[in-house]
């Protein structure tokens, strides 16, 4: 984190702060509210990704997988947590709506497989149109074997992810002998719920297909984000960078938040791609912004529901 911290720091020195704010005082306050409700309804949708895994689950249930989702994104970006900590944050948030906890721990398991799949889609739909409309003097000599590393890198972990749920838990049982009978027998409710997930495998293909469709909607917010600071990039290079540097984000999942991974590869591939660095460094650092400003409201609604559950104003969530 603090090297991620130096890092920013570094770009902001370098680009100087005045070309900077221009490119956010071109977006203004109203722009930026478009952005944070843009962003909203995409986390709304990856909320339904992880809900359709969920096997006859009411449909009362669903803005507790909406607001799970948000908390897991907000535990990963602006809480001093690795992407783990963000997983547990997100599986207590949809318990806190009355999701149980083995269905949420379950679910979770194969969204995450859902999700890392639907990226490298995106990432594939990224590299096709990059090599359609490759723009002029890009450095295919030095970007892609770093590109194409990164994807095999994805692809390997994806099916590994798939692959230990089927053999892992059959390993925590073995190593479950002499634990407290009551965690022996959550293990047990999850591996159940697991098995019944993958009993229904076309929910987990429309949970990949959603992924995708939240990760290409995503697109279309920071072109549009682009467009109110000023600058005219074509939708299709928005894509690609956009899939390119989320997956650095995805191979840096061990630094809290990609402090500084997210803005150094912004302002690497940005002029690649036609972006003026000191405007793809502003809009790394309006995501900043509208991450914290959706992450503050989401830390609040939780620690509120929580408070309630504490003083007794509301029914005993999962534990």
């Amino acid at each position: 984190m603090v090297l991620g911290a130096i890092a920013i720091w570094s770009f902001l020195i370098h680009f100087g702060v005045g070309a900077i704010s221009g490119s956010l005082h071109n977006l203004g306050l109203a722009g930026f509210i478009i952005f944070c409700s843009y962003t909203l309804g995409v986390l709304g949708l990856l909320g339904v990704s992880w809900y359709v895994i969920a096997p006859s689950t009411p449909l009362r249930q669903l803005p507790g997988f909406v607001f799970g989702r948000i908390m897991r994104e907000v535990a990963a970006d602006i809480l001093p947590l690795a992407q783990l900590g963000g997983f547990v944050v997100g599986v207590r948030g949809a318990c806190l709506f009355g999701v149980s906890t083995s269905l949420a721990i379950a679910s979770t398991l194969v969204d995450l497989g859902a999700e890392m799949a639907g990226q490298l889609l995106f990432t594939m739909i990224g590299l096709s149109v990059l090599s359609l409309r490759p723009p002029p003097n890009f450095p295919h000599k030095i970007v892609d074997p770093a590109i194409y590393a990164g994807l095999v890198l994805g692809i390997v972990t994806a099916a590994g992810f798939f692959f230990s749920q089927h053999f892992a838990p059959r390993i925590l049982t073995r190593l479950s002998v002499r634990w407290p009978e009551k965690m022996r027998a959550h293990l047990a409710s999850v591996q159940l719920e697991l098995a019944d997930i993958y009993r229904q495998p076309a929910r987990v293909a429309l949970s990949m297909g959603l992924h995708l469709m939240a990760w290409l909607v995503a697109v279309g917010g920071v072109w549009l984000t682009l467009r109110l600071m000023g600058a005219r990039m074509p939708l299709p290079m928005v894509l690609v960078m956009e899939s390119l540097v989320y997956l650095l984000r995805s191979v840096a999942f061990f630094v809290p938040g990609a402090l500084g991974i997210m803005e150094g590869g912004y302002v690497l591939l940005g002029p690649i791609l036609g972006l003026p660095a000191e405007i793809a460094l502003s809009l790394a650092l309006i995501k900043r912004g509208r991450d914290l400003a959706i992450g503050s409201l989401a830390v609040a609604t939780w620690q509120i529901l929580e408070g309630r559950w504490l003083l007794g104003w509301s029914s005993r969530p999962s534990s």
